[in-house]
């Protein structure tokens, strides 16, 4: 079952999914946690993995298949503003106050990578991991943008934003391709290109905008502080307002050809999107204030689950086969131990730490030389008279 989760004021993640009920579409709430003694902040998904941040401190992470409180991290000193998982899920970065983006591995929770000052010590607002999972992009109160490279475990490149005119930058997401991300400061969104490592477009809003949803490469919904939300298209200048919520917009969330709104209010709202345009499908007041949004796509990891067992099982019935037909063979052949297939590894599954100048420099490290022994002869010294 496919659903939204959202994160509260008041410490709450809720679920809900979109039924067909009474003749009539609906908000159906399907769960309710409350492993937060303060308000949450972020909150991803990944596989059946939910992780969530709040001002506690703390990263709480749900199994989404037993809804069940699965672990807690306590590694960051302060309000955890940002949790992203790899699209591959192998990995969680978070983010926080006390200035450091963490690397923790999904499973063992170990953490493989500390950058204790990622924004030389100033909070770390937001990251956003590429679909390629080779890279994420990070924001922070020093004003500037940072590129990690996630192969190899370290910082790549640095932007100065308040040289491009950029001051305060609260929300950095990528687009569907990961060709695009939208930069969200003041009353502006910036549309940066990857390929030529600059702004391409940018767009003064009416009001001041809370969040941005990509839809496409090429288009994107955003929400504002009054209320509204604009459609905004990168190849063109105009604009489309709705009227969403009486009170700012807090988040957005768009997933097959449907756009969830989220209001500070507790407004939450589901509408149909086509060529653009938005018609209301349904609305529900979750009696709490929303601060953040994730959706879980359940149904696609039990269908993956489902298969594997299904796989795993004509794996043994051919194993128990081969072991009839094998049951003449000799004791040595018998005992020869039995080569079980690689696993194909995610484009996040391991990390190298080098040498951080040779990765400065470009220069790769010199190559050890290792000199021959040479065998000594015993000669004898000729003696000319």
């Amino acid at each position: 079952m496919d659903e939204l989760v959202v994160g509260t004021y008041e410490g709450f993640l809720l679920g809900y999914s979109l039924s067909y009920e009474n003749e009539r579409n609906k908000l159906k709430q399907t769960f309710a946690t409350h492993s937060h003694t303060s308000s949450v902040r972020c909150v991803s998904v990944a596989g059946k993995f939910l992780a969530s941040g709040g001002t506690d401190d703390k990263v709480v992470v749900i199994d989404m298949k037993s809804r069940k409180e699965h672990t807690v991290l306590m590694n960051h000193d302060g309000t955890v503003n940002t949790v992203a998982f790899t699209n591959s899920g192998t990995h969680l970065l978070t983010g926080s106050d006390d200035g450091s983006i963490i690397v923790t591995r999904t499973g063992n929770w170990q953490i493989e990578k500390i950058w204790k000052k990622a924004h030389q010590g100033y909070p770390v607002t937001d990251i956003a991991v590429h679909p390629s999972d080779k890279l994420a992009l990070s924001i922070g109160g020093d004003k500037t943008l940072r590129t990690w490279n996630l192969i190899k475990g370290r910082p790549a490149f640095t932007i100065n934003l308040s040289s491009k005119g950029v001051t305060m930058p609260t929300e950095i997401k990528f687009s569907p391709t990961g060709d695009r991300f939208s930069l969200i400061y003041q009353q502006n969104v910036d549309v940066w290109t990857i390929s030529k490592a600059g702004i391409e477009k940018q767009m003064k809003c009416t009001s001041k905008p809370t969040s941005v949803q990509w839809v496409t490469d090429e288009r994107m919904f955003v929400g504002l502080e009054n209320g509204n939300i604009i459609t905004l298209t990168v190849s063109d200048t105009q604009a489309q307002t709705y009227k969403a919520h009486k009170q700012r917009v807090k988040c957005l969330h768009y997933n097959n050809d449907i756009l969830y709104t989220l209001s500070s209010s507790g407004e939450l709202k589901a509408w149909s999107v086509n060529d653009s345009k938005l018609s209301e499908i349904c609305f529900h007041n979750a009696a709490c204030r929303l601060t953040c949004v994730t959706f879980n796509r359940q149904s696609q990891f039990i269908k993956k689950e489902e298969k594997s067992d299904e796989e795993n099982s004509e794996v043994k019935d051919k194993v128990v086969q081969a072991e009839d037909t094998n049951s003449e063979h000799s004791e040595d052949e018998a005992e020869a131990p039995s080569h079980a297939p690689k696993r194909k590894p995610g484009a996040f599954v391991t990390i190298t730490y080098g040498n951080e100048d040779d990765e400065k420099t470009g220069i790769p490290p010199p190559k050890k030389k290792f000199k021959k022994k040479k065998r000594n002869k015993n000669r004898k010294n000729k003696v000319v008279e």
